[in-house]
């Protein structure tokens, strides 16, 4: 394999020593060399995360205040010089040798695709050891919540729907590793328009549907994820709920729009009243991209709904 074809992104904020673990068990299991582009969005905690760059002959890029999940992993794909990306959280872990190769085969093979992995829960154990999480079920993907309760979050799907076929389309990538082909999230105009955090996986997987292209889930590459009790700093809950309102607003129909709008206007109406405003202040450029995916969509939103209702009801 060509060693200039994949580059691994790691947006991160206040990881501490969990991105050089990281980056070690990259280290140890590729067999291209992938080139590692770690994006530091701002973190406050003291660690010097430059050095670990340094180190593992990582490129570093350090944000200069914090810009959230979303433009980080953007910035990142402005700057992979390789055909393909992944993504990463800053506390993961390979398990295989030359997974990187596989992925790089099927990259190429699915060129308008977002690939994503089957993942391996991870916990600290009583010596703060990383060990797998107990009980843990596999997982196939994930699905959307239409429900106004649960605020267009994802929910994780049990059932593998194609159970002799190694890669099987699920409705929306998650679980912190997941790959694609930096012409085509450029394509897709990436996650333009998110503010901070959230909502990035929905978005991102809506697009690849509506456009023609397949979320694929790629079931013996485990990649482990380390879950937290808590995230080592602020998410700020308006730019979250912005998103979702950007999302709809952006991908979903005026009456489905409308739904959620009423209802949220009618039990959160503060904080309602102040994104609403934001949102309207940013419909030009909203405007635009509606504008622009419209040209390149190939699919409705019904596709997609469809195919994510079938999912659900299987959960």
């Amino acid at each position: 394999m060509n060693m200039e074809k994949l580059t691994i992104i790691i947006p991160f904020l206040n990881e501490g020593d969990e991105v050089e673990n990281t980056v070690i068990s990259i280290k140890d299991t590729a067999t291209t060399d992938p080139c590692i582009l770690l994006i530091n969005d701002g973190s406050d905690d003291g660690f010097d995360y430059e050095q670990v760059a340094l180190k593992y002959n990582c490129t570093y890029h350090k944000n200069k205040k914090r810009v959230g999940s979303a433009p980080s992993r953007d910035i990142g794909v402005a700057a992979c010089k390789t055909p393909y990306f992944l993504f990463l959280d800053g506390h993961m872990r390979f398990y295989e040798m030359g997974w990187d190769e596989k992925l790089l085969r099927l990259l190429t093979e699915n060129p308008r695709s977002m690939l994503c992995s089957q993942t391996k829960r991870l916990t600290r154990g009583e010596e703060g050891e990383v060990v797998p999480q107990e009980n843990s079920i596999a997982s196939y993907g994930a699905y959307l919540d239409l429900s106004i309760e649960e605020m267009l979050i994802l929910k994780w799907n049990y059932v593998d729907m194609a159970p002799h076929t190694n890669l099987v389309e699920i409705p929306c990538v998650l679980g912190a590793a997941y790959a694609c082909n930096k012409d085509y999230w450029e394509y897709l105009s990436g996650m333009k328009g998110l503010l901070y955090y959230g909502l990035e996986e929905q978005l991102i997987s809506i697009k690849v549907w509506l456009e023609g292209g397949q979320c694929l889930l790629v079931k013996d590459w485990v990649v482990g994820h380390l879950y937290r009790k808590a995230f080592p700093y602020q998410a700020p809950n308006s730019e979250m709920f912005y998103n979702r309102l950007f999302l709809l607003e952006l991908l979903f129909p005026y009456s489905l729009k409308k739904k959620y709008f009423t209802s949220y206007q009618a039990n959160i109406p503060i904080e309602f009243s102040k994104v609403y405003t934001l949102l309207k202040n940013n419909y030009k450029e909203i405007k635009a991209q509606k504008h622009y995916i419209s040209t390149i969509f190939k699919n409705n939103i019904d596709y997609f709904l469809g195919m994510n209702e079938k999912i659900k009801m299987l959960n």
